[in-house]
């Protein structure tokens, strides 16, 4: 076994809150046979590559496998139970606010439990004892008339009332004790930035608690993963200009004064593509959040390059984020403002524009380079009412062109749009493995020896095919049978909406050289998830599962590991993966080749051939085309009709050839198509 890996990788992790403690394994193991270039995530997932980035980083400043380690042990420190609580610390990480607590303890006492009788018992008992004065008011009707027929009514019929009298004060202080739930969660939810944990402890709780609630304990998480001492943050452009440090002066600590990011400011620089700052970065760390107010998602850190710039327009408050984050990482961003560009503020006066902003309270955000991990992670990993959303504001540039007004984005879990983002570091042509981790479902009474993770055996595409058999009741042992009508209402309201949110990704993973490298690790519904109360040995078992689905990555995509003995054409490792993918790159440009020229040399309507469209516009001298947007130069107007020429070329090649790339090629194919970048 290689103990300093020189093969690279890229690795994709999905979303699932508290399933994300089957990944530290996977990664130590994984560690240990490559070296991660590109890392993403979304949810869970993002916390996952966060931490996957932030150990590789220390592997690479100081060659110390010391943040490996503590990945790997990170499961059973997260299944510890507080003798106190007797909840373990995975629990624990999860702190109510003070004004949602009562709400937060109905919600988790119905979640992780064996039997729906034993979750509407926790409920129950959860309700009582918090919102007791609302079932003791909505059951004084019912107490009033047993009281009045007890003194006022005939013997014959006293006790009739009093049973019917008592049965309405049981009635009334459910209903008591609901509304007031109701209430405390629609008007306390918005007031917490729509979730019942903020991440980090309220500053007007007198309450002590054992363990560091999830952002704060994440935030120094990451810094000791990447052997970063004291508040610095651990940012983006720490990990893009990672580079070998000298043993003796750095050893096995990188101290906050000793790292190259605060000898001198970190900028991306912004007219450069995005392949060649790829190319130049140690190791790349992305992940997926969802903005509700523009209705799609973005990836972070925001881009700010030649092709895509999102990050100029957002600001953000201190008092907000205050209420998210640590001091040390507000301040961090207060300090490293993004420069000022033309496209910032106003133009007639961009420095008094933002000063007069900044004493409003809003801050303009860094540089994608100087944005902390942890902010990215958090804004990632926003489960909706679980955790708070976090507000950016955005400079409006439709309400008044002269005076640009700050409106707030609200962002939420990327998982919102995209739970398991396959796309992510993809090319035509795979340069090295991109390895995936899905979570998948498996029927709730499936022996736990069976829940193995497994990788496809052969190329079959109707294999990843997902079931949601949401009209059906599946059990290992029984197989399938009908629900009742209000279960396949239930279940067809859930998997509308599951469908909404995952067709893409689910799409995604049935391609040829997709379905190949993901590792499906199946859970039951009482593994992961939204399951806050599991027991230790659960989770305990959730992160062996990772180390599993290590093993089959390894079995397949490590070189020193091919198997050999199989049939050419049916190894399902790294060669063949890497066939596929040339098959079907070289089927989908045949095909957009074909409908490029075809568009190209056969318009409709009329209207001219964009051959003589493109001869007209490089000749012209009477100014006719100059209004068109984005005006061409006459070199690229020539160098236009040369690329044409050499399509047709290529178009040639296959047509003298006698077949087709897509004669026999993997199915389904993968088309080319203009996509707005993401």
């Amino acid at each position: 076994m290689p103990t300093k890996p020189e093969r690279k990788c890229d690795i994709v992790m999905k979303g699932g809150i508290t399933s994300g403690v089957v990944y530290p394994k996977a990664i130590a193991k994984l560690s240990k046979h490559f070296k991660f270039k590109n890392v993403g995530g979304t949810s869970a997932g993002a916390i996952a590559a966060a931490a996957t980035a932030a150990a590789e980083y220390r592997r690479v400043r100081t060659g110390s496998e010391k943040g490996f380690e503590m990945l790997e042990g990170v499961g059973d420190e997260l299944s510890t139970v507080s003798s106190k609580t007797n909840r373990t610390m995975l629990s624990s990480l999860f702190l109510p606010n003070p004004s949602t607590r009562r709400v937060f303890e109905v919600f988790i006492g119905s979640i992780g439990h064996e039997t729906k009788k034993k979750a509407v018992w926790e409920v129950l008992k959860k309700a009582v004892r918090h919102y007791y004065w609302a079932g003791f008011l909505g059951s004084l009707p019912g107490v009033s008339l047993a009281l009045i027929s007890f003194l006022g009514s005939a013997a014959a019929i006293k006790w009739v009332w009093i049973t019917i009298a008592m049965a309405l004060a049981i009635a009334g202080a459910l209903i008591g004790m609901v509304a007031a739930i109701l209430y405390q969660f629609v008007t306390r939810l918005p007031e917490n930035k729509y979730g019942l944990c903020s991440g980090i402890k309220d500053p007007k709780s007198k309450d002590s608690v054992e363990v560091e609630p999830l952002t704060e304990w994440l935030y120094r998480y990451l810094n000791q993963v990447a052997g970063i001492e004291g508040e610095k943050p651990l940012t983006f452009g720490d990990l893009w200009n990672a580079r070998r440090v000298d043993d003796k002066v750095q050893k096995n600590e990188i101290s906050a004064t000793e790292n190259p990011a605060n000898q001198s400011k970190v900028v991306e620089p912004k007219d450069v593509n995005l392949e060649d700052q790829l190319a130049d970065r140690a190791i790349n760390l992305e992940m997926m959040t969802t903005n509700l107010t523009h209705g799609r998602p973005y990836r972070l850190p925001f881009r700010y390059d030649a092709d895509l710039k999102e990050n100029h327009p957002f600001y953000f408050r201190k008092d907000e984020f205050e209420t998210l984050f640590p001091a040390s990482v507000v301040e961090w961003m207060i300090a490293h403002p993004r420069e000022s560009d033309p496209g910032d503020d106003s133009e007639k006066d961009p420095e008094g524009t933002r000063k007069a902003r900044r004493e409003a309270g809003y801050y303009p955000m860094p540089e994608p380079a100087n944005l902390p991990v942890i902010v990215a992670t958090r804004m990632s990993l926003s489960f909706p009412v679980l955790l708070s959303i976090v507000p950016l504001h955005w400079q409006n540039y439709t309400k008044n062109t002269d005076r640009r007004e700050m409106e707030r984005c609200w962002f939420t879990d990327g998982g919102v749009c995209s739970n398991f983002p396959l796309h992510f570091f993809d090319s035509p042509l795979p340069r090295r493995p991109t390895f995936s981790l899905d979570l998948v479902a498996a029927p709730d009474d499936t022996e736990i020896e069976k829940l193995v993770p497994t990788m496809p055996e052969n190329n079959n595409p109707e294999l990843m095919d997902r079931w949601n058999r949401f009209d059906e009741i599946v059990s290992a042992k029984d197989g399938y049978s009908d629900k009742g009508n209000l279960g396949k209402i239930f279940g067809f309201a859930a998997t509308l909406i599951s469908t909404m949110q995952n067709w893409n990704d689910a799409t995604q993973s049935c391609l040829p050289g997709y379905r190949d490298r993901i590792t499906r690790i199946p859970l039951t519904s009482d593994q992961g998830g939204l399951n806050l109360n599991m027991k230790d040995c659960l989770v305990k078992f959730l992160a062996g599962q990772g180390e599993a689905s290590a093993d089959r990555i390894i079995e397949r995509f490590d070189i020193e590991r091919f198997d050999t003995s199989q049939e050419k054409g049916q190894k399902m490792d790294w060669e063949n993966h890497r066939w596929i993918r040339l098959r079907g790159m070289l089927a989908s440009f045949e095909r957009m080749t074909n409908e490029t020229l075809t568009a190209y040399e056969f318009p409709e309507n009329g209207d001219p051939s964009y051959k003589d469209w493109l001869r007209t516009l490089e000749d012209d001298r009477t100014g006719l085309y100059r209004d068109l947007s984005y005006e061409p130069t006459k070199a690229q107007i020539e160098a236009a009709i040369d690329t044409f020429e050499k399509l047709k070329e290529i178009q040639a090649i296959w047509n003298k050839s006698g077949t087709t790339a897509a004669e026999d090629a993997p199915r389904p194919r993968p088309v080319l198509r203009p996509r707005a970048q993401i």
